[in-house]
């Protein structure tokens, strides 16, 4: 039988109040748009990652920022690959001609 006598406690949900910087949320955007745009973001997308794990190195592994500077500077080097492959194909078109 359930004794109504004892009090019940509920959990304190309460929620996180770290804020993302902004540092991480321009690497993310930077190496989406490197994507859109053939790679031509990649290089800022790439220096504003790694600026954005020297910032967020104290932080630890499970910070959201890290995470998402780190997808960021992922997305900015695939972005930096499609730049060259774009630059090649571009001088290898230019000299055929």
């Amino acid at each position: 039988m359930i004794d109504s006598s004892i009090p019940t406690v509920s959990p304190d949900f309460t929620s996180s109040n770290d804020e993302l910087p902004a540092l991480p949320i321009w690497t993310f955007a930077l190496g989406l748009l490197a994507l859109l745009t053939l790679g031509l973001t990649s290089v800022p997308a790439i220096i504003c990652g790694h600026r954005a794990l020297t910032e967020t190195r104290g932080a630890g592994h499970e910070s959201l920022g890290r995470s998402v500077a780190v997808a960021g500077l992922v997305i900015g080097y695939v972005g930096a690959a499609l730049l060259g492959v774009w630059i090649v194909t571009l001088v290898r078109l230019l000299l055929s001609h």
